[in-house]
């Protein structure tokens, strides 16, 4: 955007004997050129002695700084006589200041670039401001969490799995939290590696659970099916740096069992 400067901040930044003389020159026509550039404006003003000096007065931050040919000296930070001359002309003349351009960015750029976090706020906010396109949002949530295709809910099941797989094998021993505790008594190696993969089997079974509570019994049971196969797969297949290594055999019937009964009572028995 541009700035419209005044003539207050034009002194402000100038001593008063070169206000004085800028104004002067101003007066007797010296401004002979001048033009808005991309910080500011430039020109050409007369000297008294009728010759042309080269004026560059520019915003800098909050501040106005200028750079002038002329035989003038110029104080660090003060405008002379020649660039309050050119400074006072492009106000006369509403010229615009313009502040650094911006970089382009082509549509969709910003939206692409938002983290989830992000994306949740702008669809809270966009359904906010309008709520007719509440219908379509959730029938697009409906799609999402819910796939018809054999396809969709095969490709659910096999994310869901190697989800669960990867989150297990990254468990690492050195989390491990054993020994006596004042008020629980001992917790062996066993016990330790349960308390930290049962946190990775309970965030999927909160999501069966959101999907039996929506009506969504198809999705929930792949979800399902896939932390058991994820369960699987890291059965008898890890090295000893894994928590794993600790978690026991037949981990799909340990750690499955909630899953199973959560789609049990939905009417959909697993075996």
């Amino acid at each position: 955007m541009a700035v419209v400067m005044d003539e207050e901040t034009v002194h402000a930044f100038a001593d008063d004997t070169e206000v004085t003389e800028g104004r002067t020159l101003l007066a007797d026509g010296a401004v002979i050129e001048a033009e808005s550039e991309q910080r500011g404006v430039s020109g050409l003003v007369r000297d008294g002695s009728g010759a042309a000096c080269d004026v560059w007065v520019q915003v800098v931050g909050r501040e106005l700084t200028a750079e002038c040919d002329g035989p003038c000296a110029l104080a660090s930070g003060r405008l002379c006589r020649h660039a309050v001359a050119l400074a006072l002309h492009a106000v006369e003349r509403r010229l615009p200041w313009h502040t650094p351009p911006t970089t382009r960015r082509t549509p969709g750029e910003a939206l692409h670039a938002l983290t989830a976090v992000e994306k949740a706020t702008v669809l809270d906010r966009l359904l906010d401001a309008r709520p007719e396109l509440r219908t379509e949002a959730d029938k697009m949530a409906v799609g999402l969490l819910a796939p018809r295709e054999r396809t969709e809910l095969n490709a659910l099941q096999e994310g869901t799995a190697a989800d669960v797989e990867q989150a297990l094998r990254a468990l690492d021993t050195e989390s491990l939290t054993t020994g006596y505790r004042p008020g629980f008594g001992y917790t062996d190696v066993y016990e330790a590696a349960s308390h930290l993969i049962e946190p990775v089997i309970e965030q999927h079974e909160a999501d069966v659970r959101r999907r039996l509570a929506l009506g969504m019994p198809d999705a929930a049971e792949a979800v399902a099916l896939g932390v058991l196969d994820g369960l699987d797969a890291c059965e008898g297949d890890y090295d000893g740096d894994e928590v794993l290594c600790y978690a026991g055999e037949n981990l799909a019937e340990i750690y499955g069992y909630k899953i199973r009964e959560l789609l049990r009572t939905a009417g959909r028995a697993m075996e």
